[in-house]
C-alpha cells in the first residue's frame, strides 16, 4: 500500500469540511473538445464516443459489475481529441493526486505474460450549492444546500511519458516543481510576443484565492524560470534562467538603460506611474498556465496538498496513462500500447438530502430561471409535417424582387420575405410577407409555393408517441446546425429533434418551445430525467456468475447452478432499470421470443444503446449507488478466487494489482469531508455537466447591443454627425468614431445601413479629422444624415467589434452570455482599470471585479451622475443577468 506525502491534519471522516458563507456558482466544462479541437456542446457526441469503446460503460461494465465511471482511449479518440489531455469538468480543488514516476508492471505468473498499467489519479472536490429561495434574505448558505462532491481522474500518465515527450502539455499544478517553460498563454499589449505577464504579488482573496497584481514585466514563450515561494496557484519567479523579461508592451520601455528588470522604472516613466516589484524581485506567474519541466515530488505515493489546489473548469488534469488487462498481455516485458483514462463522479451519502432540497427549490424558482433544460415527456408527439401551403410567390425578375424581412429567422428551412414590385421610384412594397423556402431566396427558375403564416403549427402535432422522456439542454438545442433550428414571425423557436418510440425506432420532427403539448422547461437544479438506483445489494460473486453464464463461458452444470444468482441480480433494481432500456433497442424483428431475449441486459446492448440519442440519455441519467472499487474490502475480490477454474493463479495475481490501485483508505479521515465509507452515489460525468454546463459566449448578443446602445445614445446628438470633444473624430450613432477609419471603409459601413451612395460619400470625408477640424465639419454637415434608433444599433454592431476581441484577449475563464455583454460594455466606455478588472475575474474574485468598475465615474475631474449609474447597470448585468437602463429594466430583443 502506498503511504500519504505531507498529509494535511486528520479530521473525521464525517464531518463536513469548512464551507464559506457563500459558495461562487461553479463553471463547468466538458473534459476533453471535439476531433476538430472545438468546444462540444451536446452530450451525445460523447455518448456516441462512448458506443466505440469496448469496455469502461456505465453503469455496468462488460465484467458484469456495476461500473462507477466511464471510460476513454482508442475508442473515443476516433471522436474526441484526447492528445491534450485531459481537462478538470469544474471549478473546485484538488484533494489529493498520485503521479507514478514510471508505470508498474504486472507479471501473471501462471501463463507467463507481462501487463503495464497507472496508479496514478487526480481526485478533486467541488462544492455545489443550491440557489437562494425566492425572497430569502439569509447571507449564508444553509449546510444543508451545499453538496460537496468529487470527480476522480483515474489511469494518469506516468513522469515518464512527460520526459519522454517534451511536447506533451503537463500540469502546472504539481506541487515540488522548482521549474517551469513559459508558454504561450498571453500577448504583449498591443498584440506583440506571445508569453505570460509577470506581475507584482498577488493578493489574497476570498474563498482562499488570490488576485492577480499588476502587470511588470513579460516573459517570451520558452523562457524557463524558478519558483520559490507559491501562493494559491502564483508562483514567485526566482531566476530567468532562459530567455529575458521584456516589458509588457510591445515596443514598451522596460527598466533603465541596460538593467531591464521588473524593479527598474522605465526611463519613460516620467511621472512615476508605473508599477515595479521591490529591488530584486522578478514578479510571481501564474504556474497552471505553464509547462514543468522539472520532476514534481514525491512520485510513487499519494499526495495530500497542505493546502487544496484550487483549479477551474477546464484546467489540465494530466495526460492519459496505460492500462493493459490480461487480454492484452504480453510475453515479452509490455510497452506502452493501451491508453485508458477512468472518469467518475461521485457523492458521500448527503447526497440524496440534497437531491430532494434542490427539487423542491427548483419548483419554487421563477419561471426565468426554469428554462434551462427541455423535457420532453412520454406521450409527447412532434411536428413532423408542415402546414399545406396556401400561396404562390411570382418568379423573381428585374421588376419584382423579394427580401428577407427584419424579423426573419436566419437559420432553418425557412425564410419570411416581403415581395417587392419595382415601379418608376426605387422599389415598393407589394403585398403582405409571406415564408417561402429558403433556398428560394436568391431566386427560382419559376414560382414557388409558399404560406401566409409560419409553416409550422401545433395543432399538426402527430405521429408516433414518445416512449420515455428525454431532456435536451437549451445549450445543445442553441448549437444544433442552422437547419434544424428556426424562429417563427412571433420570435418563439423550434428545434428539429429525435425521439425514441415504443418499438424501439426513431421518429424526427419539430419541437416547439412554448405551449408545445407533453413538453416543460426546467431548472437543472430539478435534475431532470435524473433517477437513483440502489445497487448495494448487487452481491459481486452472483453478478460474475450471471456473466459467465451470458458469455456462455459456464458448462451445462455450472448454468444450473449459477441461476439462483442470474436470478437474483437480473431482479435486482439496476437490472431491471436496464432492461426497461435495452429492449426498446430495434431488432428489426419484433416476436415474442426476440422481445424476451432484447431484454437480457448485457455489454453489447449498453455499447448499442450509447449510439441511440434518447437511450443513451436514459443511462447516462441512472444515480449509482454502489460500492467504490477503489476503496471498500479486499474480501469481495477473493472470493471470486474459486469462479477462475484453471486460472486462479492469474487471479492471485489481478488481486495484486485491484489492491495497488485502490487509495481510499489513504485519503478517508485526511481530507475533511471526505466519505467515511466506500458506498457512495455515482453521477455520470458527461451527464452531470450536461445538465449544468452554458455554452461560453464568445460574442455579444442583441440584448448586449442595446444594452449598450441605451448607456450610449443621447436623441438629438448621436442620430446626427457629432464630435465629443477631446481627442474624438467626428463620430456617429453611438460610438462610430471615424479618425482612425479609411474614407473607403466609412463610405462602405453607411451603404451598409443603407444609406445612399452620395451621402455616404460625403460623409466618409470625415475621415482622419480629429478636434477642432472635426467640430468644424460636424457644425457644416448638421443636416446631413438623421439616423432612426434601428440605424444607430446596426452601426454598433460593427464599432462592438473591436470591444468583443478585447474581452476575448483578456479573459481567460468562461464567460455567460451577460457576463461577456457586461464587460464589452465597460471595455466600450472603461474610464481606466481593464487590466484590474479581468485580472480578477480570471481569479475567480467577482466581488472585486465589480467593486473595480463601480470605482470609474469620474469624468472630468467629477463624479458623473450617468457613469455611476451606467457602472450600476453593468454591475448588475454581470452579477443577475438583468439588463436594466437606470435600474429599469429593457425589453428582451
Amino acid at each position: 500500500m502506498t503511504t500519504p506525502a505531507n498529509p494535511s491534519p486528520t479530521a473525521p471522516a464525517a464531518a463536513p469540511a469548512a464551507a464559506p458563507s457563500q459558495v461562487p456558482p461553479l463553471q463547468w466544462s466538458y473534459p476533453f473538445p471535439d476531433g476538430g479541437r472545438k468546444e462540444i456542446l451536446d452530450p451525445h457526441a460523447f455518448y456516441e464516443a462512448f458506443g466505440a469503446m469496448d469496455d469502461g460503460f456505465f453503469p455496468l461494465g462488460v465484467n458484469g459489475f456495476p461500473h462507477g465511471g466511464v471510460h476513454f482511449g482508442q475508442g473515443t479518440a476516433s471522436r474526441l481529441y484526447q492528445g491534450d489531455g485531459v481537462r478538470c469538468i469544474a471549478d473546485g480543488e484538488i484533494v489529493a493526486y498520485r503521479v507514478d514516476d514510471g508505470y508498474p508492471h504486472l507479471f501473471f505468473t501462471q501463463s507467463q505474460r507481462w501487463a503495464m498499467y497507472s496508479t496514478g489519479f487526480v481526485l478533486v472536490r467541488h462544492r455545489m450549492a443550491l440557489p437562494p429561495a425566492p425572497g430569502s434574505t439569509v447571507a449564508a448558505q444553509p449546510a444543508d444546500e451545499i453538496l460537496e462532491f468529487y470527480s476522480l481522474y483515474m489511469h494518469m500518465a506516468d513522469w515518464n511519458t512527460y520526459l519522454t515527450d517534451g511536447h506533451l502539455n503537463a500540469p502546472g499544478w504539481w506541487l515540488g516543481v522548482q521549474a517551469y517553460r513559459i508558454q504561450g498563454v498571453d500577448h504583449q499589449i498591443g498584440g506583440g510576443a506571445t508569453g505570460a505577464f509577470a506581475w507584482t504579488a498577488p493578493k489574497a482573496g476570498k474563498h482562499g484565492r488570490f488576485a492577480a497584481g499588476q502587470q511588470v514585466g513579460f516573459l517570451p514563450e520558452g523562457s524557463e524560470v524558478t519558483i520559490g515561494e507559491r501562493r494559491g496557484e502564483w508562483g514567485h519567479i526566482n531566476e530567468v534562467r532562459a530567455g529575458a523579461m521584456i516589458s509588457p508592451t510591445s515596443g514598451g520601455d522596460f527598466g533603465s538603460d541596460d538593467l531591464n528588470m521588473p524593479w527598474q522604472r522605465p526611463d519613460s516613466d516620467t511621472a512615476g506611474h508605473a508599477p515595479v516589484t521591490p529591488q530584486g524581485d522578478w514578479g510571481w506567474i501564474r504556474l497552471h498556465d505553464h509547462r514543468p519541466i522539472t520532476e514534481p515530488a514525491p512520485l510513487g505515493s499519494v499526495v495530500i496538498p497542505p493546502q487544496p489546489i484550487r483549479v477551474k473548469a477546464g484546467t489540465l488534469l494530466g495526460q492519459i496513462g496505460e492500462y493493459h488487462d490480461y487480454g492484452r498481455s504480453t510475453p515479452l516485458p509490455p510497452k506502452p500500447a493501451r491508453q485508458l483514462l477512468h472518469l467518475e463522479v461521485f457523492a458521500g451519502e448527503q447526497f440524496g438530502a440534497f437531491l430532494a432540497k434542490s427539487r423542491a427549490r427548483a419548483a419554487q424558482l421563477p419561471a426565468d430561471q426554469r428554462k434551462a433544460i427541455l423535457t420532453i415527456q412520454a406521450g409527447a408527439k412532434l411536428v413532423r409535417e408542415v402546414a399545406t401551403p396556401d400561396v404562390t410567390v411570382p418568379q423573381i425578375t428585374a421588376t419584382f424582387q423579394i427580401e428577407a424581412t427584419p424579423d426573419s429567422p436566419k437559420t432553418g428551412p425557412w425564410v419570411r420575405v416581403r415581395p417587392k414590385q419595382k415601379q418608376d421610384v426605387p422599389q415598393v412594397n407589394h403585398g403582405n410577407p409571406v415564408w417561402i423556402e429558403r433556398k428560394y431566396l436568391q431566386g427560382s427558375p419559376g414560382a414557388v409555393s409558399g404560406w401566409k403564416d409560419f409553416p409550422l403549427q401545433l395543432q399538426k402535432a402527430a405521429g408516433p408517441a414518445n416512449s420515455d422522456a428525454v431532456a435536451y439542454s437549451r445549450v445543445q438545442l442553441d448549437a444544433m446546425d442552422g437547419a434544424f433550428r428556426t424562429t417563427d414571425d412571433h420570435g418563439v423557436h423550434w428545434w428539429q429533434v429525435s425521439i425514441g418510440t415504443t418499438d424501439g425506432s426513431q421518429s424526427s420532427g419539430w419541437v416547439c418551445e412554448q405551449t408545445h403539448p407533453g413538453t416543460q422547461w426546467d431548472s437543472p437544479w430539478a435534475w431532470p430525467g435524473f433517477s437513483v438506483v440502489d445497487a448495494t445489494g448487487i452481491n459481486l460473486s452472483d453478478a460474475f456468475r450471471r456473466n459467465l453464464v451470458l458469455t456462455g463461458s459456464a458448462n451445462l452444470s455450472e448454468q444450473q447452478e449459477f441461476e439462483p444468482s442470474a436470478q437474483a441480480v437480473n431482479g435486482s433494481a439496476l437490472l431491471l432499470h436496464l432492461e426497461k432500456t435495452v429492449s426498446r433497442l430495434s431488432s428489426g424483428e419484433h416476436s415474442s421470443a426476440n422481445a424476451a431475449s432484447g431484454s437480457v441486459v448485457t455489454a453489447g446492448k449498453l455499447q448499442q444503446a450509447m449510439r441511440e440519442r434518447w437511450l443513451a440519455s436514459e443511462l447516462s441519467h441512472v444515480i449509482l449507488r454502489y460500492e467504490s472499487e477503489w476503496g471498500g474490502d479486499m474480501s469481495r475480490w477473493e472470493a471470486l478466487t474459486p469462479l477462475m477454474k484453471n486460472a486462479q493463479e492469474n487471479w492471485k495475481c489481478e488481486l495484486q494489482r485491484i489492491k495497488k490501485l485502490q487509495w481510499w483508505s489513504d485519503v478517508k479521515g485526511k481530507v475533511a469531508g471526505f466519505p467515511g465509507t466506500a458506498t457512495v452515489y455515482h453521477i455520470h460525468p458527461i451527464a452531470l455537466v450536461g445538465n449544468y454546463v452554458t455554452a461560453r459566449a464568445t460574442s455579444i448578443s442583441e440584448n448586449g447591443i442595446y444594452f449598450i446602445f441605451k448607456q450610449e445614445a443621447l436623441a438629438g446628438v448621436t442620430n446626427k454627425l457629432h464630435w465629443p470633444g477631446g481627442a474624438s473624430g467626428v463620430t456617429l450613432g453611438a460610438g462610430y468614431d471615424m479618425k482612425a477609419r479609411s474614407a473607403e471603409s466609412i463610405a462602405q459601413d453607411m451603404k451598409s445601413i443603407g444609406i445612399d451612395e452620395a451621402t455616404a460619400r460625403a460623409i466618409s470625408s470625415a475621415a482622419t479629422l480629429t478636434g477642432q477640424e472635426a467640430k468644424a465639419f460636424c457644425k457644416r454637415n448638421a443636416t446631413l444624415v438623421d439616423l432612426t434608433d434601428d440605424k444607430q444599433l446596426e452601426l454598433l454592431r460593427k464599432t462592438v467589434v473591436h470591444y468583443e476581441q478585447m474581452v476575448r484577449d483578456a479573459v481567460k475563464v468562461g464567460l455567460q452570455q451577460h457576463q461577456f455583454d457586461a464587460l464589452v460594455s465597460y471595455a466600450y466606455n472603461p474610464g481606466g482599470g481593464w487590466g484590474s478588472v479581468t485580472s480578477f475575474v480570471n481569479a475567480g474574485e467577482t466581488d472585486q471585479a465589480m467593486n473595480k468598475i463601480k470605482q470609474y465615474v469620474i469624468s472630468g475631474g467629477e463624479v458623473y451622475d450617468g457613469l455611476v449609474k451606467r457602472r450600476a447597470d453593468e454591475v448588475t448585468l454581470y452579477a443577475t443577468g438583468r439588463y436594466e437602463f437606470h435600474s429599469q429594466p429593457l425589453s428582451p430583443r
